[in-house]
């Protein structure tokens, strides 16, 4: 059948063809849009897709932003409440130096009785002269000088660790916007394609159906 088909096909002129070629072209051209649409459709749901998972990977970027800004206040806060180890201690005053030179001798004498303790010491320092006080006072000017000197090179070190830090979360927090910007450029560039496919393909459907129609 299809010997003879091509056979009488061979012996009509170019004429009688004509109308059988002008058909076969329009409906060439009708199923190549058509597959052009659909392979469009599949990109602009493949876009979609993308979409989703960028606006998903944005969504948790924000979130784990936020969730570091919150861990750091709360570390910072945390920080503070906690006592540093290497902070220098205060020092004792005159007083205390004196009270703690006396207390094991009162506590041996009074049976372990703190209070009554302190209420000896408190009186005997009351009655002491400047004179009996001087090497207590001198010690405990001393140990201030001493603490002071400590305190400078201890607040020294944490100005510049706390710099440190700064300079490290405004290094990070820079990273992480820039990741970010990537992401919504990326995004933009996805929606303007599915905005475009959107916008193409009425216009599409149309144009085929006229040439379909002729």
């Amino acid at each position: 059948m299809a010997n003879l088909l091509g056979a009488k096909w061979k012996t009509i002129s170019a004429e009688e063809k004509k109308p059988y070629e002008e058909k076969y072209q329009a409906e060439k051209e009708v199923y190549l849009k058509i597959v052009g649409m659909e392979k469009r459709e599949h990109e602009a749901m493949r876009l979609l897709d993308d979409e989703q998972k960028q606006k998903t990977a944005m969504e948790l970027l924000e979130q784990y932003i936020q969730f570091q800004q919150e861990a750091i206040v709360n570390e910072n806060k945390k920080k503070k409440k906690e006592k540093d180890p290497l902070k220098p201690k205060q020092p004792l005053s005159a007083f205390f130096l004196f009270t703690n030179e006396r207390r094991a001798a009162l506590l041996a004498e009074n049976n372990n009785n703190v209070k009554e303790v302190a209420k000896i010491t408190g009186e005997e320092w009351k009655n002491m002269t400047k004179q009996q006080k001087a090497p207590y006072e001198e010690m405990a000017m001393k140990k201030k000088e001493k603490y002071l000197q400590e305190m400078e090179v201890y607040k020294k070190k944490k100005d510049e660790e706390a710099a440190e830090h700064m300079k490290e979360e405004e290094e990070s927090m820079k990273l992480k916007k820039q990741e970010a910007l990537q992401l919504l450029k990326k995004k933009e560039k996805t929606e303007n394609l599915i905005k475009k496919t959107k916008e193409n393909r009425p216009k599409e459907e149309t144009k085929g159906i006229d040439n379909s129609g002729s």
